[in-house]
């Protein structure tokens, strides 16, 4: 059951997040789109998430990721994780909001619990537009920094989500809109500020968006 502990805790650390990405765009995208209020009905519905077997739920404002975990571990093991604390009945995780409730027996713990990630949430600081069939995902960092995702439907209603990495061709990149180096000692970042020419041009040419994961249909949605 150790692994089994083991891909909690990698769970948990995931949905903290893992920094900025690689590629910020200045303003949401496509630029100068109205942005929308809700996911169209046909996104919505319950996904099996490819990545790591968690069921993603898509509301009309929201998306969350939700997984059981049911494991037993030890208090060494507790112990010889670097982000876990095990304090009387609760473990917890650094950077998560809340402690993750345990049972724990002498040397042995043990947890039956399910997790919870909200992966966007309509708002002011996480905008939806659509843009070519596609729902376009912009998450804001910090002052004008945006993280881009883009959400698209494939024929079987199954939902792709690709991110923005750093092109393998960044003359490719500077052919289309400018580029400017924000990188820092601890990472490598561009910013872009693209017209909605351009960043249709970005998605044709296919640089720097990339799917990092699927999300396969379980359930269609009940609401509408």
């Amino acid at each position: 059951m150790k692994n089994h502990f083991s891909i909690f805790i990698a769970f948990i650390l995931l949905a903290i997040g893992c920094g900025e990405p690689p590629v910020v765009f200045q303003e949401t995208q496509p630029k100068d789109l109205n942005a929308r209020a809700y996911f169209e009905p046909i996104y919505r519905g319950i996904f099996l998430c490819e990545s790591d077997s968690a069921f993603v739920h898509v509301h009309a404002k929201t998306i969350h990721k939700e997984k059981n975990f049911k494991f037993s571990t030890t208090r060494a093991e507790i112990d010889s994780i670097q982000h876990a604390e095990l304090v009387d009945d609760k473990i917890w995780v650094d950077g998560y909001k809340e402690p993750i409730p345990v049972r724990v027996e002498g040397d042995s713990v043990f947890g039956d619990v399910v997790l919870k990630d909200t992966l966007f949430n309509l708002g002011k600081d996480q905008v939806l537009k659509y843009f070519r069939g596609h729902h376009i995902l912009n998450k804001k960092i910090s002052g004008e920094k945006w993280e881009v995702l883009i959400l698209s439907i494939d024929y079987d209603l199954d939902l792709r989500l690709s991110e923005a990495v750093m092109p393998d061709d960044l003359g490719k990149l500077e052919k289309i809109t400018p580029v400017k180096d924000i990188s820092t000692e601890e990472k490598d970042q561009i910013l872009l500020a693209p017209t909605v020419t351009e960043f249709r041009e970005i998605l044709r040419k296919q640089l720097i968006f990339q799917e990092c994961d699927l999300y396969t249909r379980m359930k269609m949605p009940t609401e509408i």
